[in-house]
């Protein structure tokens, strides 16, 4: 499976003697699908059955779908009540003529009532909706094509910063010889100060020494960070789901923030801030796959 950015832009259009109708669709990241489908207030009925289509083709992102629609159709019918605007003429003129008023404009008057003038329900044959339908959906699908270009190149960021991490890990493990001696030398020195020497139990103090070197061992959050490198890129190549990457990369920080406390070691604390910096444009960038 291909990774896609949830940014891009589509457009269609279709154009015969009866109509010229051209779609554009904009999409910017969102944690679900949203779209603002604006079709001309004639062809609401189509809005759900367009959304429903979007949302199964791109399915997450935020959407912005607009139209130019000319169509060379019959127009919406105009219906005029006749029977009602009599009666308001008439009680227009018995009003003037018991108030002794005269009335200038009332026709005017009588076209200001409700429903007296109306606009029928527009004729809209199932050719044109399927044609607005089909059209909504090719611009879907350029769409699609963009995000999988776009895609691609966030991908190809996201392995190198991936690659990066996995050297730095290295470089900790090429560290961790020179890390031991120093904790060694540092344990020997503090207990030196607080303890006559001719005391001293060199077995006791060789085993606290180890119980030390363990709690401050580092070897099962290296194992598990490079699980979680491996498991990254799979899933970027396998299934790559902006929602699951971001999970992946979660623990991955966890890893980290252990790895840099427990190792008591500035080389090493070094690597695991630069790793630390490189996931957080890893987590910028998986907001945008989709």
């Amino acid at each position: 499976m291909i990774a896609k950015s949830m940014t891009g832009f589509g457009r269609a259009y279709s154009e015969n003697e009866k109509w010229n109708i051209s779609c554009e669709i904009k999409a910017l990241n969102g944690r679900y699908f949203e779209a603002d489908i604006r079709l001309p207030k004639y062809l609401n009925e189509l809005d759900s059955k367009i959304r429903r289509s979007l949302s199964e083709m791109l399915e997450r992102g935020t959407l912005t779908v607009t139209y130019n629609i000319k169509t060379t159709d019959a127009p919406s019918k105009i219906s005029v009540n006749v029977e009602l605007a009599k009666e308001y003429l008439n009680a227009l003129n018995e009003l003037s003529t018991r108030l002794g008023l005269t009335l200038n404009d009332p026709i005017r008057e009588v076209l200001k009532v409700p429903d007296v003038m109306g606009v029928g329900e527009r004729e809209i044959s199932d050719e044109f909706k399927a044609e607005i339908v089909k059209v909504t959906l090719e611009a879907a699908k350029n769409l699609d094509v963009f995000r999988a270009i776009e895609g691609q190149a966030t991908a190809d960021k996201l392995k190198e910063l991936i690659e990066s991490i996995s050297d730095d890990v290295l470089l900790i493990e090429n560290h961790e010889d020179n890390r031991r001696e120093s904790l060694r030398e540092r344990i020997y020195g503090n207990v030196l100060e607080h303890i006559k020497e001719h005391n001293v139990d060199e077995n006791r103090l060789e085993q606290e020494i180890l119980l030390y070197l363990d709690k401050w061992d580092i070897a099962e959050e290296k194992q598990r960070l490079g699980q979680h490198l491996d498991f990254f890129i799979r899933s970027l190549k396998e299934e790559p789901k902006g929602r699951k990457l971001n999970f992946i990369a979660q623990e991955m920080g966890r890893e980290m923030n252990t790895l840099g406390v427990k190792s008591n070691y500035f080389p090493m604390q070094e690597c695991a801030v630069r790793m630390k910096e490189k996931l957080e444009q890893i987590k910028e960038q998986v907001l945008n796959i989709a």
